[in-house]
């Protein structure tokens, strides 16, 4: 963990910064305003004792508010990867407590302020992005009908085995493969820019295959949109049993 100084007016982040880290207040006050931090937006002030920044523990989205000093502040903070290291110290069960918390929490601050069960707005549109499995293995790990994908980055990555340390929040769809393994621990993301959708190879072994392109892996390329309509997607090799169709609904 990090001790941190800020003198008064000094800026600690912005909206659309990386969230990297959590803060605890030690002495001082700080002020939290959404949107970019004009006069005009909604402020709250918090003071010692008071966190603030603490989604950024749970999901790697961007800051979506400002944070200034109003005094002299000093602060601790604590990096996403830090905090992942002290939970792979607890027990199983209770990371599996853990895990489950997480994802009502990452659910939750997906959903906008106003009760709508919207993904993404665009003028006059909205974007709905649903998974399906394609084989036996995929089904065993989705609903039957598919699981309508609720927030952005969705993560999708191998489920640790009992030797391997494992962030009890890091994938939205755990896989859960077997040796020789076709898929990684961090696999792909799917994410929401500007209202496209995109899959992102995160660096995986072999690679995701979208729509008989394949990225990641050998291959140059990182990322491909998907297309309004049915994606077949297979993450690993052509062979690897983890077949789903990804549906991109525009209405």
């Amino acid at each position: 963990m990090e001790r941190l100084e800020y003198p008064a007016g000094a800026v600690i982040f912005m909206v659309g910064d990386p969230a990297e880290k959590s803060f605890l207040i030690h002495s001082g006050k700080i002020e939290l305003r959404r949107g970019t931090g004009d006069a005009n937006d909604c402020a709250t002030q918090l003071g010692p004792d008071e966190v603030f920044g603490e989604l950024s523990l749970i999901d790697a989205r961007p800051y979506t508010m400002s944070a200034r000093a109003v005094t002299k502040v000093h602060l601790t903070a604590i990096s996403r990867d830090e905090f992942e290291q002290m939970l792979n110290l607890v027990p199983d069960n209770f990371r599996i407590h853990m895990n489950a918390l997480f994802q009502q929490l990452r659910i939750l601050s997906s959903q906008p302020a106003v009760a709508t069960p919207l993904v993404v707005a665009l003028p006059d549109k909205t974007t709905y992005v649903t998974i399906h499995p394609l084989t036996r293995l995929a089904a065993s790990m989705l609903p039957r009908d598919g699981m309508w994908i609720q927030k952005f980055p969705f993560r999708i990555g191998r489920s640790a085995k009992e030797f391997e340390a494992a962030p009890p929040d890091q994938n939205d769809l755990w896989l859960k493969d077997r040796s020789p393994y076709n898929v990684s621990r961090n696999h792909a993301i799917i994410e929401m820019e500007e209202g496209e959708v995109i899959l992102k190879d995160c660096g995986s072994s072999l690679g995701t295959i979208v729509n008989e392109h394949h990225i990641g892996g050998i291959s140059y390329d990182h990322e491909i949109p998907l297309d309004e309509g049915e994606n077949i997607v297979i993450f690993g090799g052509f062979m690897s049993k983890f077949q789903f169709r990804i549906n991109v609904e525009i209405v």
